[in-house]
């Protein structure tokens, strides 16, 4: 199959007035077209900005410090911010999380779909379309994210839809410029649960009909089991175990993810209390030494706090970085 996506060996810091953070440390991801990754993990992790630069909206102060992120075999790290107009949302494009920020109060969703149908024409140096061409479009986009009554929408402001509409338009705006890469970031975050299932059943919905790679963010281990064939475990900036969804969820080997998993509520009636994983999330300014899970791990020793982990295959398409990976 064709590689869409490579994260090779990527490591990212973000220089801070009490030192600088080492967010992303080594992150190897390569991920095929027409596949759905999930990347899950505890709030600071590092989720959000490794999904940012891959769409090269990064901090500002961030700095790569080794490896690159390549699409179609382009390294966008290295891209100008003129060459990113070709790339960023047209080829790549990302849902956001939270649509009322994203989103403008003071201009009607056909407004916001339309100026974002010019800015792709301009960006490819192209005619931008007629305005009954560009209704017409936001009609259809506004449709094909499963909105009925496309005609009131494109007329109303974000503050006369629900979450789940505004969620949708959003989605619209994503598939705009008909990317190969979308990134979704916490996309059913705020919403409540039956409408979490239909933003979830509508983007696998578009994953088939559009033969779209999709890379989810979600700390939300349900929602990354609803969507994602692939799934990747990301934890203090590292990712330790990657692989198949249904290998990676039922059979886990890296002590993180089966306390992820373990931390789950039982849905058959089970009284069983929750287990937490003891301790924090360490400080990204000063990691610890060796594998950074190791002060909170239950099966850590002395070459744990030492030795950093190598990232190794126990399967047909698992991968674990632990020196004690269960078998």
């Amino acid at each position: 199959m064709t590689t869409l996506l490579s994260i090779e060996n990527y490591r990212l810091d973000i220089p801070t007035f009490d030192g600088t953070l080492k967010v992303l440390d080594g992150i190897d991801i390569k991920l095929n077209q027409g596949d759905t990754l999930g990347i899950v993990g505890e709030s600071g992790c590092g989720k959000t900005v490794l999904a940012r630069s891959i769409l090269g909206i990064g901090p500002r102060r961030a700095r790569r410090v080794s490896g690159h992120i390549l699409f179609e075999k382009t390294k966008l790290d290295e891209l100008s911010e003129d060459e990113w107009r070709h790339i960023r949302g047209v080829k790549i494009s990302m849902i956001f999380q939270d649509p009322m920020t994203y989103l403008n109060p003071l201009l009607t969703i056909g407004r916001q779909l339309s100026d974002v149908l010019v800015a792709h024409s301009r960006a490819q140096a192209a005619k931008p379309p007629s305005r009954a061409a560009r209704l017409k479009r936001c009609k259809d986009l506004l449709e094909q994210v499963q909105i009925s009554d496309a005609d009131r929408v494109v007329r109303s402001y974000p503050h006369q839809l629900s979450g789940g509409m505004r969620q949708r338009v959003l989605i619209a705006m994503a598939l705009a410029g008909e990317p190969k890469l979308l990134i979704a970031d916490e996309p059913t975050t705020a919403l409540d649960v039956t409408i979490q299932a239909q933003i979830l059943k509508l983007l696998r919905d578009l994953v088939d009909r559009l033969g779209l790679t999709v890379v989810m963010i979600s700390h939300d281990v349900g929602a990354i089991a609803a969507l994602s064939r692939r799934v990747a475990v990301m934890y203090a900036g590292t990712v330790v175990e990657q692989g198949a969804a249904d290998d990676i969820l039922t059979r886990p080997r890296h002590p993180y993810t089966r306390g992820l998993l373990a931390a789950l509520p039982e849905i058959d009636g089970d009284t069983r209390p929750l287990e937490a994983i003891p301790g924090t999330i360490p400080n990204l300014i000063n990691p610890p030494a060796g594998c950074r899970f190791h002060p909170r791990c239950p099966r850590a020793t002395a070459i744990c706090t030492q030795e950093k982990p190598e990232t190794r295959s126990i399967g047909a398409d698992h991968v674990v970085a632990c020196h004690h990976a269960s078998p």
